[in-house]
């Protein structure tokens, strides 16, 4: 990971960020010796989390200005988008995925255990992470930005998500972006069909501000960009599942990497 540096208190959209979000969100793929001779050269340290049973796993990495915690993703996303399901649990702010929250779940007490021992600079936090991971951390920025502790507030300085699927009904979404929505940044990669699931009329929503990289690589804030990727894509899963032959390619993080360094000025 070269150059490591975050622009520890800018809240607003980086293009340097989302840059160092991607590159953490494909480390997380990769093995914990990988992911630990990457980036002890930087003086960071990393901690690590793995739920074999939920197949949950992520990794922190801090230091004494920034804490990143990027959740690793699905490398079999054709499968898991055919078997992820569209059940909904309740939680206190709506209903999310409940594949997605019981993933979750499954490493939330030792995620909280570790911020309370190594957040002892008032470091910025950062969540990111991409497809599956980029929803585990969407539901983790929610709980960090409610969880109450009678001693600290957490910090969270941004999320930046990759390919991420919806994650929520319309009361969690409203809950998340009224705390953090001006923070939380999802970037979208042109045909990326994993951004399109679950579909809306099982009343999941989009959230976050909208980052959309079209057919060139080139990034646009424009609505209608979106638009345009919306109606080439309608249908309902099935019909989405058969277009994965050809959006895959788009859901690959490299892609997301790629196309940010062809925007960075």
């Amino acid at each position: 990971m070269k150059n490591f540096s975050l622009a520890t208190n800018d809240t607003t959209f980086s293009i340097n960020n989302a840059y160092l979000m991607a590159l953490a969100s494909k480390l997380a793929y990769q093995s914990q010796q990988t992911i630990t001779s990457t980036i002890k050269s930087q003086g960071i340290k990393t901690i690590f989390i793995n739920n074999n049973p939920t197949d949950t796993q992520l990794f922190i990495a801090y230091d004494k200005d920034n804490i990143v915690i990027s959740f690793r993703g699905t490398k079999d996303f054709g499968d898991w988008i055919i078997n992820a399901g569209i059940s909904f649990t309740r939680i206190t702010h709506g209903r999310v995925h409940a594949g997605f929250n019981r993933a979750l779940d499954s490493v939330w007490d030792q995620i909280i255990q570790i911020l309370v021992a190594i957040q002892t600079t008032g470091q910025s936090i950062w969540i990111t992470g991409h497809s599956l991971g980029g929803a585990l951390a969407v539901l983790a920025a929610e709980r960090l930005t409610y969880f109450v502790d009678p001693i600290r507030q957490w910090k969270l300085n941004g999320l930046y998500t990759f390919g991420q699927p919806r994650v929520g009904d319309i009361d969690f979404v409203t809950a998340l972006e009224l705390k953090i929505k001006d923070r939380y940044f999802r970037l979208v990669n042109d045909n990326d069909i994993v951004t399109r699931i679950p579909d809306r009329f099982n009343q999941y929503q989009q959230s976050g501000i909208l980052k959309f990289f079209d057919a060139k690589g080139k990034l646009h804030d424009d609505i209608s960009y979106w638009s345009e990727f919306l109606e080439r894509i309608k249908g309902d899963l099935d019909q989405k599942i058969a277009l994965l032959p050809s959006c895959i390619d788009h859901h690959l993080i490299d892609h997301y990497i790629a196309n940010l360094i062809k925007n960075i000025t």
